[in-house]
């Protein structure tokens, strides 16, 4: 089991004065397909993916529904979680957050991690030079209210502020 049946997910987490977290659902598909293909560049830079040939640069809208209900339905059985980051002022998508079992990306790190955790934002957060803060606050948020050891959690993000690196 990924996360103990006990375990409470956040339902609604703020971050700060500026950010809070929701889980994401199928009602976000069509503001996060266009936050996701209006900011492919930065999450490639950032978050990284395989090739500029693949996601999120090539997601139609109908793959993105599919990628949300997965997400969702997963949430439920506590499989694995997707959380929008959210502007506090105006309620604007600046990113989502990724908590994944280390089995299902990279089955080939289990024995060192148990969790797979990734982030992204959009470019304008990213320009105003947010990035490595909200870093800071997700890392701080998953190692003190999830029930994971910080040494069992792999950083996936291309970019990782060096306070969290060391």
């Amino acid at each position: 089991m990924f996360i103990p049946k006990s375990f409470s997910v956040p339902k609604k987490t703020d971050m700060n004065n500026m950010y809070f977290l929701v889980p994401i659902t199928t009602q976000d598909v069509m503001e996060d397909w266009l936050v996701l293909t209006n900011n492919a560049e930065t999450i490639f830079k950032t978050r990284g993916g395989r090739s500029r040939k693949e996601w999120p640069f090539v997601c139609s809208l109908e793959e993105n529904y599919k990628d949300l209900a997965w997400l969702e339905l997963s949430a439920e059985y506590k499989q694995l979680f997707s959380f929008i980051i959210r502007k506090k002022s105006n309620l604007k998508y600046v990113g989502c957050v990724y908590i994944y079992p280390i089995d299902l990306f990279y089955p080939e790190k289990k024995g060192k991690f148990d969790v797979d955790f990734s982030f992204w934002i959009t470019k304008k957060e990213f320009d105003k030079g947010n990035y490595e803060m909200i870093f800071e606050l997700l890392y701080m948020w998953l190692i003190h209210t999830w029930p994971f050891k910080k040494e069992r959690i792999y950083l996936r993000n291309k970019l990782i502020p060096k306070k969290i690196a060391q």
